[in-house]
């Protein structure tokens, strides 16, 4: 094998462990402040209950797959008579930061807004009220303001009245003066029991730390999730990292008998 095969066949290799990845799950043990005593879930459960998170990162594409009963009912009008707008409650939007921060211990059932995690990023939904097998777009956002309430709209603001998990983080306040529209791509879609987000990161510093975490409930918050995966969540494997080794080695034999 000549030099130029050599490397480029490491290079290959090298290549293609780096976008090895996993999917982590992030079971639903968030239940957050919400002043009532309600507990994970506030109201029906065929409505309202968010099971478990599918996340992947992938270089600089993360995938979330979060299964839920709220699927296919974003457009169905819920509780219409009680939200401003009367469009019902809708699909809330997915908020991103390279560290989680939650108050207490789990369920972190004294979290809220004003105490928790200071999200960096939200992916904001150009339309949140779909049904299922639709599927729709998002602008990824930077929040650039020290306090949630300043970047982002609570489910106060969604409901008039009722019974729903209040100072909670739902979606972005896209004209506040800290929030930033970001030009990464972004999409998502409504399944049969799965709300799904596909999004670049690429230029942010979301990937830069040890892990990425996640936030995203409906608008009502009647159920949240939160989590954090590990970034990379894949390390090279031993065996694929020693075989490129020993390519790259053999490109410096090459070099020192040329």
């Amino acid at each position: 094998m000549n030099k130029t095969g050599i490397i480029s066949g490491a290079a290959l290799l090298l290549a293609a462990s780096s976008a090895q990845s996993v999917t982590v799950t992030i079971m639903d043990n968030y239940i957050g402040d919400n002043n009532h005593g309600y507990g994970d879930v506030i109201g029906s459960t065929n409505n309202f209950q968010i099971n478990f998170m599918d996340v992947e990162v992938n270089g600089t594409m993360l995938t979330v797959s979060i299964n839920t009963t709220f699927a296919g009912k974003g457009d169905n009008g819920l509780f219409s008579g009680l939200t401003y707008g009367g469009r019902g409650i809708g699909y809330g939007d997915l908020f991103l930061n390279n560290s989680w921060d939650p108050v207490g211990s789990p369920n972190y059932e004294a979290d809220q807004a004003s105490n928790g995690t200071v999200w960096s990023h939200g992916f904001s939904l150009d339309d949140r009220w779909m049904n299922e097998n639709e599927a729709g777009t998002g602008t990824l956002y930077s929040l650039n303001s020290s306090s949630n309430f300043a970047d982002i709209k609570m489910s106060d603001e969604f409901l008039s009245s009722g019974y729903f998990r209040n100072k909670h983080e739902v979606a972005v306040d896209r004209d506040s003066d800290g929030t930033s529209a970001l030009g990464n791509a972004g999409s998502w879609s409504v399944g049969a029991d799965t709300v799904d987000f596909s999004i670049d990161l690429a230029g942010t510093e979301l990937l830069n730390g040890d892990e990425l975490a996640l936030r995203w409930e409906f608008t009502c918050a009647n159920d949240v999730i939160e989590g954090a995966v590990d970034v990379p969540a894949v390390p090279v494997p031993a065996a694929v990292w020693l075989f490129g080794s020993g390519l790259i080695g053999l490109v410096g034999i090459a070099r020192r008998r040329s």
